[in-house]
């Protein structure tokens, strides 16, 4: 059974289908990237995984859980498990990188001082940003800035994070930091990763499988050496797409 599972999940808005029948599942402690044309579905299908937003038919299972069907007790628990690094960051500027880092815990645990501090300088490191715990947001650089969420998104110890165009309005250099870092946490604390990107070229680079999206459909899912040498017509025209744009 698939740690995460989306069953024949549609999800409409406006009248639009954006998620079309949409069915795959994620292993535990795999790297999953979701990549896909714009405004195909890709952020309304990490949004499902947490309940931020639900199925009009179908059904999206967490360890077997159905996320729609679930008791409040039952969303908070699978919630405690997942970490969200959302697009901009969603740093508040008025509180230090510690601080931000330190929300989830402050909010959510009855945890001792001690122990929070503890865990956001774990954090941290892990995310190679302790020099920066007591700088604000404003004061640093936006691939730093991703860092800082995505330690916010793991100092609860998840053992899923969801990620949501990390590398989005970063240069390529730092879009490479990031990719690797995504890698390095998979391995290092074993979790499992979903991510939605852009960025073709690190998804070929650091996940385990590529799910491709179009019109809310999965139209591939494979290995990225598989994907790149796909016969898949929307394949070809995406990777042809993306070189474009290089």
């Amino acid at each position: 059974m698939s740690l995460i599972s989306f069953e024949n999940v549609v999800k409409e808005f406006d009248g639009r289908k954006v998620l079309d029948g949409l069915t795959f599942g994620v292993e535990k402690g795999e790297v999953f990237a979701i990549v896909g044309p714009s405004g195909t579905g890709k952020s309304v299908t990490l949004k499902h995984i947490v309940r931020l937003l639900t199925p009009d038919s179908g059904h999206v299972r967490v360890d077997g859980v159905d996320v729609a069907e679930c008791s409040s007790r039952q969303l908070r628990k699978i919630r405690r498990r997942v970490g969200y690094l959302f697009q901009g960051g969603a740093l508040l500027a008025w509180k230090t990188v510690e601080e931000n880092v330190a929300l989830p815990l402050k909010e959510c645990d009855c945890l001792p001082d001690a122990q929070v501090a503890k865990r956001v300088a774990a954090a941290l490191a892990a995310v190679e940003l302790t020099d920066a715990a007591e700088k604000f947001p404003s004061e640093i650089s936006g691939g730093m800035q991703k860092r800082a969420g995505l330690a916010r998104a793991i100092v609860r110890e998840s053992d899923v994070v969801l990620y949501d165009e990390p590398t989005s309005g970063l240069d390529p250099v730092t879009s490479v930091t990031i990719n690797r870092l995504i890698k390095k946490l998979n391995q290092k604390l074993g979790i499992t990763s979903v991510v939605v990107t852009h960025d073709l070229q690190g998804a070929l680079m650091f996940a385990d499988r590529i799910l491709l999206l179009k019109d809310g459909k999965a139209v591939e899912c494979s290995t990225p050496a598989e994907f790149a040498a796909s016969d898949n017509k929307d394949v070809k025209d995406f990777l042809a797409a993306m070189k474009g744009e290089m």
